[in-house]
């Protein structure tokens, strides 16, 4: 079975809350891991907090487990229009606004543990009534940026009410316990391309499609300046396997936009398929 390194910020509410019902319902038993002033080793994982926060992370491959497949982040979400999300991304900064990590990077994506992460958080969230909050994806953004291995975070947004609340706590360390005790399911993987940064149409894809989405970059990021080269790199950076296809949201993008991205999806051999 593979194994993971599943990490927070101690200084994280909702990340540093949810470990503590992981680490119970994995049955974990206290470990040593480089750097890390707590952490847990059971079958599945290695569950550790740092007392660095999560965007600035770019240990990873060295840390908890050097021997670990991919990376689970378990974070706070935190935005200004204090929306009741619970979430799932992954990490890079497609422009040149960067909070963590380097500009213009993107860490390597999973889209198969990413679509199982936001497939059993949509089920545990029904299970503890979080009606009240938006299982969604969000598009690429911030770091790390620098560890190899694939890293894909789950989160809990967007207050300090939010980050606290039991319910969503609990979800969050259930569904990443259901996903990481089972093998996950192959499908084909895609980077989406425009959007918000809580894009519906990709989530939709996401949670009721065979194709699971890898990098995005949203319409903002796209009208910001996002050069070809990471566009190259939402494409490639994908573990096990490059993505298959661009899949575009078609209204949101301009012409230009659109007839730019495919000459480069030409050029790296990729189709597109609009929405």
């Amino acid at each position: 079975m593979a194994r993971y390194s599943i990490v927070y910020f101690h200084g994280d509410q909702a990340g540093a809350g949810a470990s503590r019902y992981l680490v119970e319902v994995l049955r974990a038993k206290p470990g040593k891991c480089p750097g890390s002033p707590e952490c847990y080793v059971s079958e599945e994982a290695v569950i550790a907090g740092f007392n660095v926060d999560v965007v600035n992370m770019e240990f990873l491959d060295e840390s908890p487990d050097p021997a670990a497949e991919a990376v689970i982040v378990l974070s706070r979400h935190k935005a200004e229009s204090g929306r009741k999300t619970l979430s799932v991304h992954h990490t890079g900064n497609p422009t040149g606004r960067a909070w963590g990590g380097e500009p213009y990077k993107l860490s390597t994506s999973y889209p198969a543990l990413s679509k199982a992460l936001l497939t059993s958080y949509a089920k545990t969230a029904l299970e503890h009534n979080l009606e009240e909050y938006s299982v969604t994806l969000e598009a690429t953004h911030h770091g790390p940026t620098k560890p190899s291995k694939p890293i894909v975070f789950i989160e809990i947004g967007s207050t300090e009410k939010e980050w606290a609340d039991e319910r969503a706590r609990i979800a969050m360390a259930l569904a990443v316990a259901e996903t990481i005790s089972r093998r996950i399911p192959e499908c084909s993987p895609a980077t989406g391309i425009g959007g918000t940064h809580y894009p519906e149409k990709f989530t939709k894809i996401q949670l009721e499609t065979e194709t699971c989405l890898g990098h995005i970059i949203s319409k903002h990021q796209i009208d910001e300046g996002v050069p070809d080269h990471a566009i190259k790199q939402a494409i490639e950076k994908t573990y096990p396997q490059k993505a298959q296809k661009i899949i575009a949201e078609k209204k949101s993008l301009k012409s230009e936009q659109r007839k730019k991205l495919e000459e480069l999806a030409k050029q790296l051999e990729t189709k597109i398929e609009y929405r």
